[in-house]
């Protein structure tokens, strides 16, 4: 019997080796075939208020999944060439949007061949958490008009025709980035902002369509994981209108308050 616990001990440890082995190998052939990104990496180590300088700068290959929020991308390295940092830094440590923020245009954070679009939302709340390169969903509200006829009437002047309207929910922008965010102090790098405004970055048609619902809808932002490639078809949530609440209420039965409420409840 002694000798048998020796033996499962190292049959189990064995096993749990191989599940750890195959699990890592697992990770890294998973990490291999992310797509990859360059962001911008220091150098060396830098002392608060150093100029950033070509050879202070370099970049670092990492998992799209992986990519740090405002990080500042290789493709964008020469907004930061002559600003100075806010603070020290090591040596290939991320160096983030918000460390040039000062310095930085509204038009340098557009992406190319796309249009800058200012939009409002008519519930500020989540704007106010926002935070630049943030990725949120844009639902849009709007009036659909429709029209009924009335079979009793069949008056041939068309009276029994009335037009109608009804509200109806659906995904106008499934996922787009946000580059800067209005607020009181000018500055658009950074979140805080009560005017319930930020601005995006869209190619031209879709910004043209933007601007033409912000006139007839209101509009509100949905938050979404940085980088995550669900959801991104907007037919897949389809509509929401008064058939929606309809089937919602199917079968339920109205719902009555007691004369005398409950005294636990009170």
């Amino acid at each position: 019997m002694k000798n048998i616990i020796p033996l499962v001990v190292s049959v189990v440890l064995g096993l749990a080796a191989v599940y750890i082995v195959s699990k890592l190998l697992f990770e890294k052939e998973e990490n291999d075939t992310e797509n990859k990104v360059s962001v911008v990496v220091a150098a060396r180590a830098l002392d608060a208020h150093d100029e950033l300088t070509q050879g202070s700068l370099t970049y670092k290959d990492i998992p799209q999944s992986a990519v740090p929020k405002n990080a500042l991308l290789w493709e964008n390295v020469s907004l930061a060439y002559g600003q100075q940092l806010p603070h020290a830094v090591s040596q290939d440590d991320y160096i983030l949007m918000t460390d040039i923020r000062i310095q930085t245009t509204l038009s340098d954070c557009a992406r190319q061949g796309e249009w800058t679009v200012p939009v409002t939302f008519s519930d500020p709340a989540l704007v106010k958490m926002l935070m630049p390169d943030d990725e949120i969903a844009i639902i849009s509200t709007y009036v659909s008009p429709g029209v009924t006829v009335d079979k009793n009437m069949t008056a041939g002047d068309g009276s029994g025709v009335k037009m109608t309207e009804s509200r109806e929910t659906s995904v106008l922008l499934p996922c787009v980035r946000v580059i800067g965010i209005a607020n009181e102090q000018g500055s658009f790098r950074e979140g805080g902002s009560s005017s319930g405004t930020i601005f995006v970055s869209l190619p031209p048609q879709q910004a043209m369509i933007l601007i033409a619902a912000q006139r007839e809808s209101e509009l509100y932002p949905v938050l979404r994981k940085r980088n995550d490639s669900a959801a991104l078809n907007r037919k897949d949530s389809g509509v929401v209108n008064a058939d929606t609440f309809a089937k919602i209420r199917k079968g339920l039965v109205p719902a009555e308050l007691p004369e005398v409420p409950n005294k636990d409840h009170r």
